[in-house]
């Protein structure tokens, strides 16, 4: 019951928020500001996001790496990331929506390319792919509904399944291809 109680509310935060921003593919050297989310829990995630800022300085474009941070710290445990931007479990309303003024400058300012690394469709990261207004979307899970304009999955036999950065190379050689 209250399952299908936050859903009705959720769909109306979708209405109000969601982009309104046409997408599509684009060429990379139309591309200035890249918007990527990141789960900390990710194995490898650091390596992950060396990788993404080394690509971003590559194609001299602007990156802004925003973190999804859902485990239960200790007390002598610290975040991985900057809290500026890092979404954490306890920021989140009732309805599962991300603090808006954290992700403010996620959802409202335009970007050319978000990329979301988080293999996940929970209503978080769907509301965020969503919301974000970028020109050409990303994700790693297509899902009915979803907003990406190119899903990259793997097999889910094969290593790149689990392997984030074996996925966003594969995410970096196709885009390289778009002209």
């Amino acid at each position: 019951m209250i399952e299908s109680v936050k859903d009705i509310f959720r769909r109306r935060k979708l209405k109000k928020y969601a982009s309104d921003v046409q997408t599509g593919f684009i060429p990379m050297s139309d591309v200035s500001v890249v918007n990527v989310l990141v789960d900390v829990e990710e194995p490898g995630f650091d390596a992950l996001r060396q990788e993404i800022l080394a690509w971003g300085r590559s194609i001299n474009a602007k990156v802004n790496i925003y973190f999804f941070d859902f485990r239960k710290l200790g007390k002598d445990e610290l975040l991985l990331t900057s809290i500026q931007t890092t979404i954490l479990k306890k920021e989140l309303d009732w309805l599962d929506t991300p603090d808006l003024k954290k992700v403010a400058p996620l959802i409202d300012e335009q970007s050319d390319l978000f990329i979301s690394m988080i293999d996940s469709m929970d209503y978080p990261v769907d509301f965020l792919c969503k919301c974000t207004k970028a020109r050409f979307k990303i994700g790693r899970r297509g899902y009915e509904g979803h907003a990406f304009d190119m899903v990259v999955t793997g097999n889910e036999t094969a290593e790149l399944r689990s392997d984030s950065l074996k996925i966003f190379n594969a995410i970096k050689d196709f885009l390289n291809k778009i002209r």
